[in-house]
């Protein structure tokens, strides 16, 4: 009973650290040009939207496909980031695991 118990405090304190680990990993990526700059939560929720001054210089078609290139690529790092996270918790070759990695691998249609 203490070795179930145990292993179940482990579980907990990996569990808290990893929330801890998420709600900090915030990522921020910027297209090569700096013009636009994005920030995406651990969920990749969008948290943060910035335009440099060179943004005026874009078509509205230009600007906004920009954004979603930067932003894009601000979740494939953010999935990369949570994966690193997840599998401290889960082991990096758990059933559950498999799963996090299928939601959080770049998806290919634009």
């Amino acid at each position: 009973m203490q070795d179930l118990e145990s292993r179940v405090a482990v579980i907990q304190e990996r569990a808290g650290r990893a929330e801890e680990l998420l709600a900090e990993s915030a990522v921020t990526v910027a297209d090569e040009d700096e013009i636009v700059t994005v920030t995406v939560n651990a969920g990749g929720t969008l948290t943060g939207l910035r335009f440099s001054p060179q943004a005026r210089g874009l078509s509205g078609t230009g600007l906004a496909d920009l954004v979603l290139e930067t932003y894009r690529s601000a979740l494939e790092e953010s999935g990369r980031r949570t994966t690193e996270i997840m599998s401290t918790l889960l082991g990096a070759d758990s059933e559950a695991m498999s799963v996090i990695t299928g939601f959080a691998a770049p998806r290919t249609e634009p």
